[in-house]
């Protein structure tokens, strides 16, 4: 039987002064959507970054789908929307720039140092509590956090501990099927969905479930509330809409997401990472702030103005790029040591 999460079994949040109020999720998704990790979304890279397409989806645009899409399927199934609501604000505020690819590349630059892999997820968690708030943190609820860190589940099967909240999973469905779709949409105005190599997939797509991608999307979420309410848990892993969803995700991970050129992306990034690690004046100035955890608060613009600066051959120097607003944040951060990869939800 579907249970919604009860806000007095709350683990509460770290520091107790702050009450936990009547509604407390819900003060979490306001928390987090006023807090400077959710405003750079709007520049960073949901699948294809800097994006000239007006409709083409951001990161930020992104998470407004997922936060619409997890209400819905909350309210349908009487969980705590609330609850489901904080979670789908602050999921992927821990993105870095140029999204996976630059996940991809912080981790490359973090082996070299013994560091552990950077994970979006897990970062997410560490930026609202040792990030946010010029270092105080954002306060949020446990679970608000501990749905955060259990919302993704990379390229295969959609595995589920039901030993956590419902809308822990509402959250990572309604992640899924939003961007699956959203991409899918986004790949064929970029040009990258092969559509005459898999031109059986798109004829049955648009005959199945339609040719607009809000059809797409609440086709497979009243599928997944329909089998959810048959079951008695979240569950979207049967029948005709979840095999159709499956095919297509699978696709878009075996042929859209490995082949967007991101060669000068990673280029620009590694180069960031070495002017910023070799300088002087940032190490003295910032005390030794780790290079990484600096370029992970940087948006996609940013790091592009960087590339510009290659680009002209131009002697680069501190002051070049101290309009970037990850600067603002550092007098509060420079002496503290963020584990980019501990979540720190042992309290």
């Amino acid at each position: 039987m579907l249970k919604a999460f009860k806000e007095e079994d709350s683990r509460g949040r770290k520091q107790r002064e702050k009450p936990i109020g009547s509604r407390p999720f819900f003060m979490d998704f306001l928390t987090i959507t006023k807090s400077k990790a959710y405003r750079r979304l709007n520049d960073k890279t949901q699948a294809f970054s800097l994006p000239e397409h007006p409709h083409i989806r951001t990161r930020a645009s992104h998470t407004g789908e997922v936060l619409a899409n997890a209400s819905y399927i909350s309210e349908s199934l009487g969980l705590n929307t609330d609850l489901c609501m904080a979670i789908a604000a602050g999921h992927d505020i821990g993105h870095v720039p140029y999204g996976h690819l630059g996940e991809k590349v912080l981790t490359s630059i973090g082996k070299k140092l013994d560091k552990k892999p950077f994970h979006h997820a897990i970062y997410s968690v560490v930026l609202a509590q040792e990030v946010e708030k010029r270092g105080r943190g954002l306060n949020l609820c446990f679970e608000t956090l501990e749905g955060i860190l259990h919302h993704p589940v990379g390229s295969g099967k959609l595995n589920i501990d039901y030993s956590k909240p419902a809308e822990y999973h509402v959250v990572m469905f309604a992640d899924k099927i939003s961007y699956t779709f959203a991409d899918y949409s986004d790949a064929n105005r970029t040009g990258y969905f092969p559509k005459e190599k898999y031109a059986a997939l798109v004829e049955k797509l648009n005959r199945t479930f339609g040719k607009e991608t809000q059809e797409r999307r609440e086709a497979c979420i009243n599928a997944l509330i329909k089998e959810s309410r048959a079951k008695g848990r979240i569950s979207f892993s049967e029948g005709p809409e979840f095999e159709l969803f499956a095919e297509l995700r699978d696709t878009m991970f075996k042929e859209v997401y490995p082949i967007v050129d991101g060669e000068l992306h990673e280029t620009t990034l590694k180069k960031l990472y070495k002017f910023i690690d070799t300088s002087p004046e940032f190490t003295e100035k910032y005390n030794g702030f780790d290079p990484i955890t600096f370029i992970s608060l940087l948006t996609d613009k940013e790091v592009t103005y960087f590339g510009h600066l290659l680009f002209k051959s131009k002697s680069i120097h501190l002051k070049d790029i101290q309009h970037f607003g990850a600067f603002e944040l550092m007098p509060e951060l420079k002496n503290k040591k963020i584990e980019y990869w501990n979540p720190g939800l042992d309290w």
